[in-house]
């Protein structure tokens, strides 16, 4: 017999799977030396994270051909993230489209994220 039965089960998750560090950037407004407003973006927060692609498409803006990459990051949960902010993960930037809390356990977060890259060595 289950002893568990009619309990919630606790979801276990292993610390390997998150084997990449993103950064989490928001953006801020700043004064430069001219007395000037700029918007510029500021890491906020390093965090271990599971990075998956999950899709790529190549289309035309104009004449210019450009790829549009979907990509999948797994975080834990309880960190301050919204889709105001975007990844910064090496040298490539992610605007966060959405925020899912897996399973509604509040032990994970994914975030879908948008890489729009352009083709053509620029």
């Amino acid at each position: 017999m289950n002893k568990n039965r009619g309990q919630a089960m606790a979801i276990m998750i292993k610390a390997g799977k998150y084997n990449k560090v993103i950064s989490l950037q928001k953006q801020v407004n700043e004064q430069n030396d001219y007395g000037g407003i700029v918007s510029k973006w500021k890491t906020v927060a390093n965090i271990r994270a599971a990075v998956e692609p999950l899709q790529g498409r190549e289309f035309f803006s104009g004449a210019v051909p450009l790829n549009e990459n979907t990509v999948r990051i797994r975080i834990r949960y309880g960190t301050n993230v919204d889709n105001t902010m975007r990844v910064k993960y090496g040298n490539r930037s992610l605007e966060i489209m959405n925020i899912i809390d897996s399973k509604e356990a509040h032990k994970e977060l994914q975030l879908i994220c948008k890489e729009l890259t352009g083709n053509g060595g620029n």
